[in-house]
């Protein structure tokens, strides 16, 4: 898409996480003729690849790639109706819930899960921190979850993370999902003793984690 002016206002306002003309920008590069996926193939995914390096560098801060995930969320909410109306199929790596468990009120990594996930092409649903086991697996359900995310900080809430796995075997649906857990209070070792999978060290290795067992990497 070498040349064209909107395609590279849209790749600077996600890059810039400048929402304000998004939507005038995309419409107008629609009005244009492009391809709606050819749009996310070359402008969005190539965009918000160059935040997660970033911000993987040292180079942007969280704030930053929040607000980068939130246009490239508004820019894809925009191409949908279009995908939909030429029956194309979005590429999405998989749906994701994100939660701090009950008792736990630490979110700032899982707010970097959740941004870098979105990043990444998933559709994530962040329930927000302290959630008990029975909101998250209700919630995981309604949004037709593939993962679950958990994040504990305190070791006093870990418990909570086996509540929430314990549970979806009560229900029959600890097939249905994959469930993963991390935080300062997280080990493999806790992780596999309750049946779950370990998030990794860091939120990069936990989207690198979740990506591979979506069978994108």
């Amino acid at each position: 898409m070498d040349g064209n002016t909107n395609a590279d206002s849209i790749y600077r306002a996600i890059l810039e996480g400048d929402r304000s003309n998004i939507k005038v920008l995309v419409e107008k590069i629609l009005d244009e003729g492009e391809k709606p996926l050819k749009i996310i193939n070359e402008v969005l995914n190539p965009a918000i690849k160059e935040v997660g390096d970033k911000f993987n560098a040292g180079d942007m801060y969280l704030p930053e790639l929040i607000l980068s995930a939130e246009v490239m969320e508004a820019a894809i909410a925009i191409l949908k109706p279009a995908i939909e109306a030429r029956q194309e199929k979005l590429n999405i790596p998989g749906r994701v819930v994100m939660a701090t468990v009950q008792g736990d009120i630490h979110d700032i990594g899982k707010n970097i899960v959740c941004a870098l996930l979105r990043a990444n092409g998933f559709e994530v649903l962040d329930l927000g921190r302290d959630i008990p086991a029975a909101q998250i697996v209700a919630k995981a359900l309604e949004f037709k979850a593939d993962i679950i995310g958990l994040s504990a900080l305190l070791s006093t809430t870990l418990p909570y993370c086996r509540d929430t796995v314990k549970l979806l075997k009560e229900m029959g649906l600890a097939d249905n999902y994959k469930v993963f857990i991390g935080g300062g209070s997280v080990t493999p070792e806790y992780a596999k003793e309750i049946g779950a999978e370990y998030g990794g060290p860091h939120a990069e290795a936990g989207v690198a984690r979740m990506l591979k067992s979506m069978e994108r990497v």
